[in-house]
């Protein structure tokens, strides 16, 4: 197989992947969902799709060690509107940005697992990102 056949293969492979994965009808407003990396759903909500693309930071400090501050931890999620560009966003456990304002919607992030329990490096194909909508507050 040629190297460009290759890639346009990966490439409609990636297209399918995003069409198909997750709950068709996706999590409803309030309800909690967690995404391994590369998962994604649609939302109900304007049919935003969601993407849960990688750990770039995980500085939490480990259950069985005393640190001077709780640590974070950045995930960068992927925002696909149905109508638009997709666009990655960056939002942490502890410190900075916690949520993406989806118009009168706002999707958090609630929990980054596993929690780290020593000092050792967590692989990345085991980290688990726990989200949620809600309707804002004003």
């Amino acid at each position: 197989m040629s190297h460009w056949l290759k890639v346009c293969a990966a490439l409609l492979s990636v297209g399918i992947s995003w069409g198909c994965s997750g709950d068709p009808t996706g999590p409803e407003v309030g309800e909690s969902f967690t995404l391994e990396p590369g998962e994604g759903v649609t939302l109900e909500l304007d049919g935003i799709g969601v993407r849960f693309m990688r750990v770039v930071e995980d500085s939490r400090c480990p259950l069985r060690v005393q640190c001077v501050w709780a640590g974070d931890a950045a995930v960068v999620i992927e925002l696909a509107p149905q109508a638009g560009d997709a666009a990655e966003h960056t939002l942490h456990t502890n410190m900075g940005q916690k949520s993406i304002v989806l118009g009168r919607y706002e999707l958090s992030l609630l929990e980054l697992s596993p929690y780290p329990d020593e000092p050792r490096s967590i692989s990345p194909e085991d980290y688990r990102a726990t989200l949620v909508v809600q309707e804002r507050l004003e």
